[in-house]
């Protein structure tokens, strides 16, 4: 970093926000943007500066864009450093930090406003304490912010970043103090996990000014986070269409948080939305190469992908970089996972649960503690869990107990685990709602307690489902369990209950059913065969574990073996877009991994 005298430069050929998105996006936004009515002062107006080069620093340099020390404690200054700091921002050269940032390396960029003489100006600071004058300029009276763009332009100039006119705060932040002070407290709450707040937050903002792509932003990146991924699309969509007033790093993440939410609506198109997720990281890291957030899309995509370590190489910088980005700390875990590092994943998850809700980071934490052997701390974790949401009255409570009883299935404690499924089935008894979800899971973790010996529990837990639950998929499972319990006490098969099941055809009910009673019975032969029938219809993994023993039971070692073997793969399998199979995550998935 030196100084020197300005050369001539050369000028880069506009940044267009549009390239940053897969061309086969740009009709649909383009026709979005005609629909708007054409906003004023896009960029900003006037003529580059003609400033001095002062400090030519490399490409990639961290700027912390602040106020000067001293500045007022007030609602204007506060949305001055919040257009300081987004200006600079818009640098395809230098990597501006977030507020409340500060890396060692960073070169300090501070804003100096003297409200008398309406002037500004602009100093920086060195890490070894050097310090200098960058740029000097004004502002009219009620347009501080163009006052403030027209600085950061030129201030980039002087830090050798030539740049044609960046997009205005007025136009892709707000002039409007509160909502901007509004969205920048939301995104802050946002960061810190307070999710609820920030949702908030971002609201008021947008009821103070709704053609704020920055407000749209962050409230499309709340909803994402509450699980509302239908609102984040429709946010993301109504701020694409405010295309001339989007600096390119908000357009890139607007884009990035349209994509996951689509493939959160539509779960099926998923492998498709992370192919294009992927190509917008890729676009953004070579338009943006020092930009964080392109290669944290890039990661994110490679972790949905299931290349963890292309995803790993790209999140452990940025877990430096965006230390107060949960979002980091939780896809590097995930990556840590991916690429046989349990140890590793365990210190990220944890980072991520001081900022991400509880239902984001529960299963991989526990995941991560359970393949690293932690079994106690685990345990601990799980309980802890189960006490902060014992009010719950959603799904949580219900994943929670099932993974303890899955814990101590594979820990060999089997009465403690079938206490605890007694305890989950009389909370679904109790919370119907759930239970019309878990037809399949409820089938099978009442299975579960009959093979560990309590069958006796189960009649009046199904009646009282039945009752509940007269034409679903529950009442199929809890004639499944009653099926069950007869034929353990009886030995004897229940063909007409088997009829009723398949209704005229196969089920796997109706197989397993049939297969259970052959069990009992000793009939090793017709076991495998109701068995082998009820696997070509399910891939559930008891069913393929059952169907594993009757081939020990046969002789058929190696055929054993094999079929174990690879389900024990299957379950292990980090695969962040397929419906989650861990072991630890159901008595009945624990059963089966263990099962011998």
């Amino acid at each position: 970093m030196v100084q020197r005298p300005a050369p001539a430069f050369s000028w880069p050929s506009r940044l267009q926000p549009a390239r940053l998105l897969p061309t086969r996006w740009l009709p649909t936004l383009l026709l979005l943007a005609a629909c708007q009515s054409t906003a004023e002062n896009l960029t900003v107006v006037g003529a580059p500066p003609e400033v001095p080069l002062v400090l030519e620093l490399p490409p990639g340099a961290m700027l912390l864009a602040e106020l000067s020390p001293g500045a007022p404690d007030e609602p204007t200054f506060r949305a001055a450093a919040i257009w300081w700091r987004e200006a600079l921002r818009q640098s395809a050269r230098l990597d501006v930090l977030e507020a409340e940032t500060n890396l060692p390396q960073a070169v300090l960029v501070r804003l100096s406003i003297d409200v008398r003489t309406k002037a500004l100006a602009s100093f920086y600071r060195l890490p070894d304490g050097t310090e200098g004058v960058l740029a000097g300029g004004g502002f009219a009276d009620g347009d501080l912010a163009a006052g403030i763009d027209r600085l950061a332009w030129a201030t980039r100039f002087a830090l050798g970043d030539p740049a044609e006119a960046p997009v205005a705060s007025a136009a892709c932040l707000s002039t409007n103090v509160r909502a901007l002070l509004a969205a920048d407290d939301g995104l802050s709450l946002l960061r810190d996990g307070a999710v609820q707040g920030a949702h908030r937050a971002l609201l008021e903002a947008r009821a103070r000014d709704g053609a704020s792509p920055f407000v749209l932003e962050g409230l499309a990146s709340s909803a994402l986070l509450r699980g509302d991924p239908v609102l984040a699309e429709r946010v993301c969509l109504e701020a694409l269409a405010l295309q001339n007033r989007l600096s390119p790093p908000l357009q890139h993440r607007l884009a990035r948080t349209l994509l996951l939410a689509r493939s959160s609506v539509l779960p099926e198109r998923a492998p498709e939305r992370d192919q294009d997720l992927l190509a917008l990281g890729q676009a953004g890291q070579r338009e943006r190469p020092y930009d964080p957030q392109c290669a944290l899309t890039s990661a994110i995509a490679y972790n949905f992908l299931g290349d963890f370590t292309a995803a790993r190489t790209l999140l452990a910088p940025l877990a430096t970089r965006l230390p107060r980005h949960a979002i980091v700390a939780y896809h590097l875990g995930w990556a840590c996972l991916g690429t046989g590092d349990p140890q590793t994943a365990v210190q990220h998850f944890e980072d991520a649960a001081l900022r991400l809700p509880m239902a984001w980071i529960t299963i991989p934490r526990a995941i991560a503690l359970r393949t690293a052997g932690r079994d106690e701390e685990l345990a601990r974790v799980l309980s802890q869990a189960m006490d902060e949401c014992t009010a719950d009255p959603g799904s949580l409570a219900h994943d929670l107990r099932r993974m303890q009883a899955a814990h101590e299935l594979l820990r060999g404690n089997y009465a403690v685990a079938a206490d605890l499924i007694e305890k989950d089935l009389q909370w679904l008894v109790a919370h119907s709602t759930v239970a019309d979800l878990r037809g399949g899971e409820l089938a099978e973790e009442g299975e579960v307690l009959v093979r560990l010996g309590k069958p006796q529990v189960l009649p009046p837990i199904l009646a009282a489902l039945q009752a509940q639950h007269p034409r679903t998929a529950v009442a199929d499972a809890c004639a499944y369990l009653q099926g069950l319990v007869q034929i353990a006490s009886s030995r004897q098969r229940l063909e007409a209950l088997e009829g009723q099941l398949g209704r005229g055809g196969e089920s796997v009910w109706a197989l397993r059913l049939q297969a259970f009673a052959h069990e009992q019975r000793g009939e090793i032969a017709d076991l495998h065969a109701s068995l082998s029938r009820a696997a070509r219809l399910s891939d559930s993994p008891l069913t393929k574990a059952l169907l594993a023993k009757s081939l020990q039971t046969m002789g058929k070692v190696d055929e054993a073996n094999a079929l174990r073997t690879a389900l024990r793969r299957e379950l292990d399998a980090i695969n962040l877009r397929r419906r989650p199979q861990n072991p630890l995550l159901g008595p009945e998935l624990a059963f089966a991994y263990s099962f011998q």
